[in-house]
């Protein structure tokens, strides 16, 4: 009994010589999530950007926003909730420049205008987290009082919005969770990421539009000669014709008017009997042929445009799977590649005559392939390959119609001779000799030919209503094809089924180092395509791939943990894990690159610098994040490059999609992190919290940038606030050196507590949300504080990881307000980095 392999659904991964998608890939152009013309309004162009924001693009989607806010007009709370999280997601405070501080005043006082419903909510949470991260002490910490308010407006929040904002704002919260929260949240990703019919929906996705199936229609052979040797019989039938009727005539006229009729009608149903067990016969070796051979029919070849290039090879790999995929697991598979060989060759022969030559790309008749592979398997294992030997028969002997033919013609050859018996001159029986001699030589000369136009004719019809059949059975095929991608997942379903599969591995990671969220300074995170992978998208969207190599980097106190994995994405499973550990100073250099890429047995391959000056051929240039290490070995991650064939010239720009590639690898983010981390080595913890304090907000006169002006805030009536209680005076310390004059080291003092705020009881009715202009407290020192301790620990002030920054005499310790009575409001952004 012959046993099948169970894995007959086609599994992504493919070897060298097979269709490889993951260097070409599918492009799916009839969606229309990231498709902006023009002169498209700005309600349009911010829908975009939000479809490319939950896809996981921020870079896009702020571009998009600043464009309708700044240049159409859009102004409501909705705008302001998205252009926040796009200005925040995946990055910290000190990776924000002064354009991005002033998108976050423009969004919070454009939703602040509006003090009412959810998006608003939305926006004050935000702005609470980043007023509170922003509020950077002279220890390093956030104020762990306005942290604690803003945890709790956030805790208030509904789950999908609470959701949405964790997700966005990752790399600013990770130091606001508890332990017992993050592990809430890793169980509920864990549900989210497998949601929505994941497993079976993903490799959808990676699957082109169907072809329609194209008709086969028989050539017609042109009779050419064939009529020359049909005439020439004729010739010699129509003169012994007449010799014999010259004959009869002699004796009766109504032998002369019944013999043409007998010789006729004889002649017409016995001879294309004989005709049609010649061409049966001739048709069943043809089809021998096909079976064992390949030969096959010649047919139409539509269109005329060139094959793309690789049609012919990807057509054998898509043949050489899908039979692969169905063949037997016993004994029996060697016969069943020898018994399916010659129509492997025909359906290869057909597969390019029909579409090459129409401008079909190989990868949309896949489909077909597996179609034709499903039926030749099934005929196989039933034993009908060969069913024409039987069910296609030589026809019988003598059926009516020719025996009728032959009594004809008996009649026609009786009648004749009794009629010349009549005569006394025996001359006559010559006469009658002579022509069924040269009716016997007319048919033997007409007969190759009329063969070829009786065969031709019946060919077409025997083919036509063959292929007739053929194409009923391509077409069904296709309909279920097409409603079974019906529920093919967008783009943006694909984008957040990844930055949740991202968050599961980073926790875990965490977990199973025995991390807590604040012993891990910050986090970056790389994805590229992992080997044998296939890789497709939408128009104006980046390539999602079937498999991806992911690579986590942990950035301690310690030093940098290294984890790299492969994600198998419709599964959601990562395997292969592989972890290191390093020092900061272990990194020498971090730095993107173009690099040549070679693909030696489907696998990519990254040239030396060498290599890729001496090999052009095959070698596809690529951008790769490269991190040199002080052993001489380099982590590179490579970046989705767009052949010409991924690309709509008409509606996308490759600079555009470059970018889109960088941002959704995670290189745009992550290397600002491995640059500076190569440049200040293990001080770059100190240096990067020293710039996070610089950055802290200041209370000086609202200075319109350059780049982005703030519009005119319109703020809701407030409550009136509380007379302000004086704030204690700081204990007095030396003054920091300046730069210019340097002083002589002092010894190092312990960081001075901050003033106390009293804090204010909530209502328990409701949900407190604070009016965007909050009256400033003074703070309550820490130890009196019922809030927890600082959310992150702070190092001893002669900690080499924290050099002491100097305090500023102009650093509030309170809230930030929006705009202030005075005309004065808060600036982010004004420390210069250094």
């Amino acid at each position: 009994m012959t046993t099948w392999d169970t894995g007959a659904d086609q599994i992504f991964h493919t070897d060298g010589q097979a269709y490889v998608g993951s260097q070409i890939g599918v492009l799916h152009g009839d969606a229309h999530i990231y498709q902006v013309a023009g002169n498209a309004a700005p309600g349009e162009q911010f829908r975009v950007a939000v479809n490319y924001l939950r896809a996981g693009l921020p870079g896009e989607a702020r571009r998009l926003i600043r464009a309708a806010v700044m240049e159409g007009g859009l102004d409501a709370p909705e705008v302001a909730y998205y252009w926040a999280l796009a200005v925040l997601s995946g990055r910290r405070l000190a990776a924000l420049d002064r354009d991005d501080f002033a998108a976050l005043e423009h969004a919070f006082a454009m939703a602040a205008a509006r003090p009412s419903g959810r998006y608003w909510r939305c926006t004050l949470v935000i702005q609470l987290f980043v007023d509170a991260l922003s509020e950077i002490g002279p220890d390093g910490q956030p104020n762990p009082v306005a942290c604690a308010e803003a945890l709790r407006h956030h805790a208030e929040l509904p789950g999908s919005d609470r959701q949405e904002i964790e997700r966005h704002l990752d790399q600013l919260l990770a130091h606001l969770v508890e332990d017992d929260a993050d592990q809430s949240g890793r169980e509920r990703i864990r549900a989210e990421r497998m949601a929505g019919d994941r497993r079976s929906r993903v490799p959808k996705f990676f699957e082109p539009d169907p072809a329609p199936p194209v008709r086969k229609v028989p050539v017609l052979t042109p009779p050419g000669a064939a009529w020359r040797p049909v005439a020439g019989g004729a010739g010699i039938a129509l003169l012994g014709l007449w010799i014999l009727l010259a004959a009869l005539a002699e004796v009766s006229v109504l032998a002369v008017l019944l013999v043409p009729v007998l010789l006729g009608a004889g002649g017409w149903y016995a001879g294309r009997h004989l005709m049609e067990r010649v061409y049966l016969r001739s048709r069943r070796d043809a089809q021998e042929a096909e079976l064992t051979r390949g030969e096959r029919p010649a047919i139409v070849r539509p269109g005329n445009s060139a094959p793309e290039e690789g049609f012919t090879d990807a057509v054998t790999a898509m043949i050489d799977a899908a039979f692969a995929q169905r063949q037997p697991a016993d004994q029996s598979r060697e016969a069943y590649w020898r018994e399916t060989w010659g129509l492997r060759s025909a359906l290869y022969g057909d597969l390019v005559d029909l579409y090459a030559y129409a401008g079909v790309p190989a990868a949309a008749i896949n489909w077909l392939v597996n179609h034709h592979a499903d039926d030749i398997a099934r005929r196989w294992k039933a034993g009908g390959l060969d069913e024409f030997r039987r069910d296609r028969a030589t026809a019988p002997v003598a059926p009516p119609a020719f025996l009728g033919g032959l009594a004809a013609l008996a009649a026609a050859a009786v009648l004749s001779v009794l009629t010349l018996l009549t005569l006394e001159n025996g001359s006559q029986f010559f006469s009658l000799v002579v022509a069924v001699g040269m009716l016997y030589a007319a048919a033997r000369v007409a007969r190759g030919g009329a063969m070829v136009l009786y065969g031709e004719r019946r060919r077409v019809v025997l083919d036509t209503a063959e292929f007739d059949r053929r194409w009923d059975t391509e077409r069904a095929a296709h309909q279920r094809r097409v409603a079974w991608l019906a529920d093919r997942p967008s783009d943006v379903e694909m984008g957040q089924w990844l930055a949740l599969d991202l968050a599961y591995f980073k926790r875990g990671v965490m977990i199973d180092g025995r991390l807590t969220s604040h012993e891990v300074f910050t986090h970056v995170i790389l994805t590229e395509a992992a080997p044998g992978s296939v890789r497709a998208r939408f128009v104006g969207g980046p390539f999602r791939h079937s498999a991806y190599t992911v690579l986590l980097f942990l950035l301690t106190a310690g030093g940098v943990r290294k984890v790299q994995a492969r994600l198998e994405f419709a599964a959601g499973k990562f395997v292969g894990e592989q972890r290191d550990n390093f020092q900061y100073r272990a990194i020498v250099s971090a730095k993107v690159k173009e690099v040549g890429v070679r693909f030696d047995d489907g696998q990519p391959r990254v040239l030396s610098d060498d290599e890729s000056a001496v090999q052009r051929d095959k070698v596809v240039r690529r951008e790769a994040l490269e991190l040199a290490l002080v052993d001489g070995s380099k982590i590179r991650v490579l970046v989705d490059h767009f052949a010409l064939e991924t690309i709509d010239g008409r509606r996308e720009s490759p600079d555009e999609l470059a970018g889109l590639a960088r941002d959704s690898s995670g290189v745009s983010g992550a290397l600002r992190v491995l640059e500076a981390v190569a440049a200040e080595g293990r001080e770059w913890i100190g240096l990067e919290l020293n710039r996070m304090y610089r950055r802290s907000p200041r209370r000086r006169p609202s200075l319109p940038s350059s780049s982005l002006p703030p519009p005119p805030v319109s703020l809701p009536p407030s409550q009136p606030s509380q007379p302000s209680q004086p704030s204690q005076p700081r204990p007095s310390q030396p003054s920091p050196p300046r730069p210019s004059q340097p002083s002589p080291p002092r010894p190092s003092q312990p960081s001075p507590p901050r003033p106390s705020r009293p804090s204010q009881p909530s209502q328990p009715s409701q949900p407190s949300w604070p009016s965007p202009p909050r009256p400033s407290q003074p703070a309550p020192p820490p130890s009196s504080s019922p809030l927890p301790a600082p959310l992150r620990p702070s190092p001893p002030a002669s900690s080499p990881l924290l050099p002491s920054p100097p305090p500023s005499p102009s650093f509030p310790g309170q809230n930030r307000h929006n705009s202030t009575p005075g005309g004065h409001a808060t600036v982010y952004g004004t420390g210069q980095d250094r």
